[in-house]
C-alpha cells in the first residue's frame, strides 16, 4: 500500500524516498500517515498481512520529546515492540524527526539489534551518531542522483558539441589522408618511370599537388589534429567530473584536498547544467589544503550553484569567492543576485523537505544535507538574504577536521 498525499511531498522527494534503503513514514500532524516509502510498507508486512494495519501498529504511540515541545520540533529515538499475526514480538527502533516547517514529521524503522529491544517502549533519547550517518549517507547519494538527472540534458548537450566538431574534423581528416596518399601513390610510380626526365615528373607531382591543394592541407592539418585532440579531452574532461560528482563511496577517508579544485569543477558542471551561459565570476585567495571528504564538498556545492541558477533572471550573476582565514580555515562565499528569500523562508531553509519550488521542481533536501556535510566537516554555514536583494551563503571549513559526536 503507498499512502501519498501530492501536497505533502512532491514527486522528487518521493522518488528519492523510494529508492532508499531505509523504511521511512511521513506523518500529519495528528499522527495520521500521509505517505510511507517501499521498504516501510514491505517491513509492515511483517507485522500484519495488510500493510496498512501492519503501518498503524509501527507509528503507533508516538514518544513525549525529551525537551515537551513534541517529536515533530526535534530528533529523537525511541523503541516499540509489536507482535505479528502469529503473537512474535518484533522490536523496532523509531527515528522521529521534524520534516520541515509545516508540521509534518518522519519516522525511520528499523528492526532493534543487540541491546536497542531492552529499552523500554515508549522511551525517547537522542538519536545516535551511527544512526545519523546511516540515514546521512542515503541521503546524500540520492539527492545526488536526482542532481545527476537533471544534469543529464545539459551534459548532453556540453558533450555533443565537441563531439559534433571532433566528427567533423575526421570525416576533412579521411579526406586529406586519401589525397595524400594518392600523392604518395603518384610519387611511387614516378619514381619507377624511366620514360620521361627527371623535370617532366616534377611537374606532373607539382600539377598533382596544386589539384588536392597541397600546401593547404599541410597548413590545416595540424591544427584539425589539434583541435580534434582538444575536444576528446574536453569530453574526458566533462565525463570525470560527472563521474566523481555522481560516485558513491562511504569509506571514503576525509584527505587533504584543495578546495579551489573542487569549486572549479563543480562550477564547470553547473555551467552545462544552466542550459545557457551563466554569468558565474570568481575570487580565489592562495588557499591551505583542506582536510575533507572531496566527493561530500562537491555535493555541497553543487547544491548551492544549482539553487543560486534557479533564483537569477536570464542577466543574473553568481560570484564563488574563497579566502583563509588565518591558518586554522577555509571561507567560502557564493553569492546571487537573484529573488532573493524573507526572514519567514530563511527560518526553515535548512529543514529536510522543505521548497519553496513548485511541485515536481525540487526535494527539499538540498540544502538539509548540504548543513549536514558542513557541520560533519565541523565547519559553519550562515545566509544572508532579501527578497529582490539575491542570496549569499558563507560556509567555514577547518582546516584540520574535527570530528563531531
Amino acid at each position: 500500500m503507498n499512502v501519498m498525499v501530492r501536497e505533502v511531498l512532491t514527486m522528487d522527494a518521493e522518488a528519492i524516498l523510494e529508492t532508499l534503503p531505509l523504511s521511512i513514514a511521513v506523518l500529519h500532524a495528528d499522527g495520521t500517515l500521509a505517505y510511507a516509502n517501499a521498504p516501510a510498507r514491505r517491513l509492515a508486512t511483517v507485522v500484519h498481512s495488510d500493510p496498512a494495519l501492519g503501518l498503524a501498529r509501527l507509528i503507533a504511540s508516538p514518544p513525549a520529546c525529551p525537551e515537551g515541545d513534541g517529536c515533530s520540533q526535534c530528533d529523537c529515538e525511541d523503541n516499540l515492540v509489536c507482535d505479528d499475526e502469529n503473537g512474535n514480538p518484533l522490536a523496532v527502533v523509531r527515528q522521529w524527526r521534524a520534516c520541515g516547517g509545516s508540521g509534518l514529521h518522519s519516522v525511520t524503522i528499523r528492526p532493534a539489534q543487540g541491546d536497542g529491544a531492552s529499552v523500554p517502549a515508549g522511551t525517547a533519547m537522542p538519536r545516535t551518531a551511527a544512526a545519523n550517518d546511516a540515514e546521512s549517507l542515503g541521503l546524500i547519494h540520492t539527492e545526488k542522483l536526482a542532481t545527476v538527472g537533471q544534469l543529464a540534458a545539459g551534459m548532453a548537450h556540453e558533450i555533443n558539441n565537441p563531439i559534433c566538431y571532433v566528427q567533423s574534423n575526421l570525416g576533412t581528416f579521411r579526406d586529406y589522408a586519401n589525397k595524400l596518399f594518392g600523392l604518395l601513390e603518384l610519387g611511387d610510380e614516378l619514381l619507377r618511370e624511366t620514360q620521361t626526365t627527371g623535370e617532366e615528373r616534377r611537374q606532373v607531382l607539382e600539377t598533382r599537388k596544386r589539384a588536392i591543394d597541397y600546401d593547404a592541407i599541410l597548413q590545416d592539418l595540424p591544427a584539425l589534429l589539434e583541435e580534434s585532440c582538444e575536444g576528446v579531452e574536453r569530453i574526458r574532461h566533462i565525463v570525470q567530473n560527472l563521474r566523481d560528482f555522481s560516485r558513491n563511496d562511504p569509506g571514503e577517508a576525509f584527505q587533504l584536498y584543495d578546495v579551489r579544485r573542487t569549486l572549479d569543477s563543480t562550477i564547470e558542471i553547473v555551467r552545462s547544467l544552466s542550459g545557457r551561459f551563466l554569468k558565474c565570476s570568481t575570487s580565489f585567495d592562495p588557499l591551505p589544503l583542506v582536510e575533507c571528504n572531496p566527493t561530500q564538498l562537491n555535493q555541497l556545492f553543487m547544491n548551492l550553484l544549482v539553487n543560486a541558477t534557479h533564483a537569477i533572471s536570464a542577466d543574473g550573476h553568481i560570484e564563488v569567492r574563497a579566502r583563509a582565514i588565518g591558518k586554522t580555515a577555509v571561507e567560502v562565499e557564493i553569492s546571487d543576485d537573484g529573488c532573493g528569500m524573507d526572514e519567514q523562508v530563511l527560518s526553515h531553509i535548512f529543514e529536510p523537505f522543505f521548497t519553496t519550488k513548485a511541485v515536481g521542481k525540487g526535494t527539499g533536501l538540498g540544502l538539509s544535507i548540504g548543513y549536514s556535510i558542513v557541520k560533519k566537516h565541523g565547519g559553519d554555514i550562515a545566509v544572508r538574504s532579501a527578497p529582490g536583494r539575491g542570496t549569499t551563503f558563507t560556509i567555514t571549513l577547518p582546516v584540520n577536521h574535527r570530528p563531531v559526536h
